[in-house]
């Protein structure tokens, strides 16, 4: 399954949902239209980036060691914490299972699979052992929140709300479960009730910063409303939809947003939003189709385009994408330089590399203040084109821009093994590791310039540093094949 690009950027913009003249009794002048508008409103950063959960990670090295067998039940929970700790949560899982066999009257493994299972978003699953958790230990009020949590995820809001009052009604007191009361208010209309929880958990000091920035969205909702004093109850309920899209409350979303569809199908922007939701859940085909009737609404609307755009790569539907990022670009979605990594991405993806690096080297004008856009067109002129030279000038750049930084003079003595200048790219990359010696990348990078001058010892050493900086990862991963088929020869 393929990742969306996803980097949360803390700043969101105020602004006004789009509505018609119908709903929101405001001139256009109060009203002010703009593809910002409708990117905050999905929860988009302001650079245009898509706060979309992240997928589980897995290990990239899949060499299999020898059967552990005979782990006792303390080894295997420390083992599972290892993994969930590193975020491999489907490992963490078989190490809970197998720790739950030995002992499976304890209640603790159960727990533990229940949060992994939550983290792989397998909540039938995590359903599953929050109830063996409280069959062993029925008062873990850890298992009844998440029971909560999990309801809401299976869509089940009244049964999530029966449960929240229950939990309350035992007299447990949490910052987090009156939250849950909260956001189930909102989704239920008890617009009253919601206020007056949020303003009291936004007093509350036990509140993290996460938390009171999530009721601010919802309390900012309501504000905006009052404020619209002419705006019909429909406009409150997108702009709560607005919310909970911020707030990463997918499920909630969607509810909200399908009842709003039932009464007006006609809503571009709440066809929008409904389709973030699907597509932030990795239902790409349900995003898909809200897409499209947002598309058929308004057909110009450059939002709607990025966003079949994105849907498309995420279905493989390459070329698809290529073409409805294109009409974004074309038609002034902001920031453009969003669409054009994206469009750069794939442009690579689909073998044409002539137009990837032009838009590559175009993200990179606009962006020299992060090392890493050097890194690909580098890497397309070196392996893909064949033009050297041209990655030894980015090369050289990216010394200019960074002249302390370790990934820049790896990036040069790259560029350099590419032109066969070995003496300078030994030098630059033997820099770049006295600049930062857990770097992985120019260990890799001397690998390879040694295999190439035959000096297979050293080769072997610099592959071998190279994977165990990076044992679960890209540069791990090929230092290991290369370690392997050097030794072999």
């Amino acid at each position: 399954m393929k990742k969306v690009t996803a980097i949360i950027i803390a700043v969101i913009l105020a602004f006004v949902i789009a509505m018609g003249d119908q709903i929101i009794k405001l001139s256009l002048s109060d009203n002010p239209l703009g593809i910002k508008n409708i990117l905050s409103a999905i929860g988009m950063g302001d650079d245009g980036s898509v706060n979309i959960q992240n997928k589980p990670k897995i290990p990239l090295i899949t060499e299999k060691k020898a059967e552990e067998v005979n782990l006792t039940y303390d080894e295997r929970i420390k083992k599972g914490d290892y993994y969930f700790g590193k975020g491999f949560f489907t490992f963490a899982s078989n190490e809970y299972v197998k720790a739950a066999d030995l002992e499976p009257t304890r209640s603790t493994p159960y727990e533990k699979l229940m949060m992994t299972n939550f983290k792989l978003a397998d909540y039938q699953k995590a359903k599953n052992n929050a109830e063996k958790v409280l069959e062993i230990e029925p008062g873990n009020s850890e298992a009844k929140y998440y029971q909560i949590l999990l309801a809401i995820k299976l869509n089940d809001f009244t049964g999530a709300e029966q449960l929240t009052d229950a939990l309350l009604a035992s007299g447990v007191a949490d910052v987090k479960l009156t939250y849950l009361k909260a956001i189930l208010n909102i989704a239920n209309s008890k617009h009253d009730d919601a206020k007056k929880l949020l303003n009291q958990i936004a007093a509350d000091p036990t509140a993290d910063d996460a938390m009171k920035g999530n009721i601010q969205k919802f309390l900012d909702a309501y504000q905006e409303f009052d404020f619209a004093k002419s705006a019909e109850d429909l406009y409150l309920s997108e702009l709560l939809a607005r919310a909970f899209n911020q707030t990463n409350e997918n499920e909630l979303a969607i509810y909200t947003l399908k009842n709003i569809l039932r009464t007006r199908p006609d809503l571009r922007d709440s066809w929008i939003m409904l389709g973030y939701s699907y597509l932030n859940l990795n239902n790409y085909l349900f995003a898909l189709t809200s897409f499209e009737r947002a598309y058929e609404l308004d057909s110009e609307w450059p939002a709607t385009q990025y966003f079949l755009g994105i849907t498309y790569a995420e279905l493989t539907k390459y070329e698809d994408a290529i073409i409805y990022l294109n009409y974004a670009l074309n038609n002034g979605f902001e920031p453009a330089m969003v669409v054009k990594q994206k469009l750069a991405d794939l442009y690579l993806q689909t073998g044409k590399y002539a137009e990837s690096v032009k838009i590559y080297e175009e993200v990179l004008a606009a962006n020299k203040q992060d090392i890493n856009s050097f890194v690909r067109p580098i890497w397309i002129y070196l392996e893909f084109l064949n033009e050297p030279d041209k990655a030894y000038k980015l090369g050289e750049l990216a010394v200019m821009t960074f002249p302390n930084n370790a990934m820049a003079y790896n990036l040069l003595g790259w560029s350099q093994t590419g032109t066969k200048n070995y003496v300078e790219a030994e030098k630059n990359l033997k820099k770049a590791i006295a600049t930062d010696p857990t770097l992985p990348a120019p260990y890799y990078n001397l690998g390879k310039l040694y295999e190439n001058m035959k000096e297979t010892d050293k080769a072997l050493e610099n592959y071998q540093k190279a994977y165990e900086l990076d044992q679960n990862g890209s540069i791990g991963n090929l230092s290991a094949k290369r370690y392997n088929a050097l030794l072999i020869q």
